[in-house]
């Protein structure tokens, strides 16, 4: 009896010394904080293309073949690098139609799409040009965007301005309730997006493509950052 006794004299000492060693809870503020940046692009990309409808397949897919490789002499020959030009789609099927006594081919249908870009903004109109010239008749889009150093650039901006908004955010409501900001406790996966800016060619621009292309004005991209903080708050 005496040993049981003892025992629970030491098991409640150890409980109490424990519950010593244990912090109590934390006061804490959490915030969120934001921000977007305007800028203005430094590249552009020029997605132009052929399709057309012959009565075979090797046919329609020699005069593809034939546009796009006038296509790209020209470009090369005005200093656009191989490395910046991308095939964006390639396809080649049959085109159908249907009736109530079955189905009809109408050709075969070969269409290849390029993706130029350029960081000299002065060409846009002449890329352009000279996908048209080269009887290109596909001039989907012209995308303003940003090359992948000023991308990354421009997000550790932005994410440097979200956390100083958090910070401000905090400050503010510790202020109100009368306390200050401790050390940081915990900081969540931050948030990063960037939108490009995106020109559709008109469908009917034909030969008025070039001008059309050099008159585009290329508008601001959006750059923004998200994060969340939280705090410790001093008594």
């Amino acid at each position: 009896m005496k040993l049981t006794g003892i025992f629970i004299a030491i098991l409640a000492a150890s409980l109490l010394v424990l519950a010593a060693c244990q912090p109590s809870q934390q006061n804490t503020i959490s915030v969120s904080g934001d921000s977007e940046i305007k800028v203005d692009p430094n590249q552009a990309e020029v997605w132009a293309g052929y399709t057309i409808v012959k009565d075979t397949a090797e046919a329609a897919q020699a005069d593809v073949n034939s546009v796009i490789g006038a296509m790209l002499d020209g470009l090369k020959a005005e200093g656009i690098a191989e490395k910046d030009i991308e095939t964006q789609q390639l396809s080649l099927y049959e085109e159908k139609e249907w009736t109530e006594t079955g189905s009809k081919s109408l050709g075969w249908r070969a269409t290849q799409t390029l993706k130029i870009t350029t960081s000299d903004m002065t060409k846009v109109g002449k890329i352009v040009d000279i996908a048209v010239a080269n009887k290109a008749n596909q001039i989907n889009s012209i995308d303003f965007s940003l090359t992948p150093e000023k991308e990354q650039l421009y997000k550790q901006q932005a994410l440097a301005d979200a956390t100083a908004n958090a910070k401000s955010k905090a400050e503010t409501i510790a202020a109100s309730l009368g306390t200050t900001l401790g050390k940081i406790v915990s900081v969540s996966e931050a948030q990063y997006y960037y939108t490009p800016y995106r020109y559709a060619m008109a469908e009917t621009a034909g030969m008025a493509a070039p001008q059309e292309a050099a008159s585009v004005n290329p508008q601001q991209v959006s750059v923004t950052g998200q994060i969340s903080l939280v705090y410790a708050v001093k008594q």
